[in-house]
């Protein structure tokens, strides 16, 4: 967006953004609503808490992700004015294609004078984190014999090891470097790194954990299985980019992982259900976070450059 537009005609400009993601939201779920209510009522209250809590544990630890990946920058923003930044820009995921939030963070972030490119670099390294990460915990987990898929064990070990690879120092440096295009070089330690793994981890623990919540039959022993279906499922949503956030994909890979373990019916129910949870997470966290940054505006206004651990 230009320098030139005003303040009103940000606002304006803002206003239209989440009126669209609204829209393409509630488009997502058209002709599934029947579905989605069956699936919600079949569920019990506490569960439906607990795996919301679950829910929004992951989505936390994301923002945190996010917010480190730009800190290595040498950006660092104040956790009240990242969390708001990131949580409103990553609603633009529910706009057709795959740009949207990457604009948004990139006109959020303006004010805090960080360069267009770095912010678009942290998104997309912010991107190839995650499905590293995914790609790591379901070979992993494959290799070891913690979750039947149809996956071959061995293939799933070597997915394993070339998904750390990508998440090595040096890789993740010389990636995010070359993605800025020399506006800022990301400098990332041993330490950044396997806090970074540890975030995502605990990301995919989560929603892997409100999988096993919703479950018929909830246990320790579904945890393996959920956690490589939810991540491989994430990987198909983002290859997806015609759907928005994914829908529409992430629950059918969701469901064919799920169905051998659970049966279609409650698989179905877990992936529509879990979508709900995290379409509700996603809004709720970036209204929270924009109140919770107004509430603090001095706070919320201070920018420094520390070095990135």
């Amino acid at each position: 967006m230009s320098r030139s537009l005003g303040p009103t005609a940000r606002w304006a400009v803002r206003a239209l953004f989440l009126a669209a993601v609204l829209v393409c939201a509630v488009v997502g779920m058209r002709g599934r609503l029947h579905e989605v209510a069956s699936a919600v009522l079949g569920v019990s209250t506490g569960d439906l808490l607990l795996a919301g809590l679950l829910v929004a544990g992951g989505l936390w630890l994301t923002a945190g992700t996010w917010l480190r990946l730009l800190a290595a920058y040498g950006h660092r923003l104040t956790t009240r004015e990242g969390s708001r930044i990131f949580f409103v820009g990553q609603l633009g995921k529910y706009l057709p294609g795959s740009v949207w939030s990457l604009g948004a963070h990139a006109e959020l972030t303006r004010p805090h004078r960080v360069p267009v490119r770095t912010t678009v670099a942290t998104g997309l390294l912010f991107l190839v984190v995650n499905l590293a990460t995914a790609g790591l915990l379901a070979g992993a987990l494959l290799a070891t014999g913690a979750a039947d898929l149809p996956v071959p064990g061995p293939l799933g070990a070597l997915g394993a090891v070339g998904c750390l690879l990508v998440l090595s120092p040096p890789v993740v440096g010389a990636l995010g470097t070359r993605l800025a295009h020399g506006d800022d070089a990301l400098r990332l330690t041993w330490v950044g790194a396997l806090l970074l793994v540890a975030r995502m981890s605990g990301t995919w623990l989560c929603y892997a954990g409100s999988v096993v919540v919703l479950a018929p039959e909830p246990g320790w022993a579904l945890l393996g299985l959920a956690t490589a279906a939810f991540a491989a499922a994430y990987v198909v949503g983002v290859l997806v980019v015609v759907a928005p956030a994914g829908v529409g994909a992430r629950e059918l890979a969701l469901v064919a992982l799920l169905a051998p373990a659970v049966g279609v019916g409650h698989a179905t129910a877990i992936a529509l259900v879990t979508r709900v949870l995290q379409t509700a997470a996603d809004f709720a966290a970036a209204a929270l976070a924009t109140l919770w940054a107004a509430g603090y505006p001095a706070a919320a206004s201070r920018l420094s450059r520390p070095r990135a651990s």
